[in-house]
């Protein structure tokens, strides 16, 4: 793994992630009004493509996982379906690795 960049400045961000329970998993907490996208290009990179309130929607559901009592291998699947992205968007796991 690389080193890390010292950063120059960094900015404090307070936010309230779901609370895991064992009987309900995570809540899928969205902002109102956000457009999110996930696409692959033709050379493999992912491209997640959303504005503010979208990349931020998506900060919130990461940092839930991330969260010590969420139990390892649990995940989230997003896609078009359940209307958590735009339509179209290519379908996105993101899976507490533990």
């Amino acid at each position: 793994m690389a080193e890390p960049i010292p950063v120059e400045s960094t900015r404090e961000v307070v936010v309230a992630v779901p609370v895991y329970d064992a009987v309900h998993g995570l809540s899928r907490t969205w902002p109102q009004n956000y457009r999110l996208n996930f696409d692959v290009t033709p050379h493999g990179e992912v491209v997640i493509r959303g504005d503010k309130a979208g990349l931020r929607g998506l900060a919130v559901q990461l940092l839930a996982l991330a969260e010590p009592d969420v139990p390892d291998r649990y995940h989230h699947r997003i896609d078009d379906f359940m209307l958590e992205v735009d339509r179209g968007s290519s379908p996105v796991r993101i899976e507490q690795a533990g």
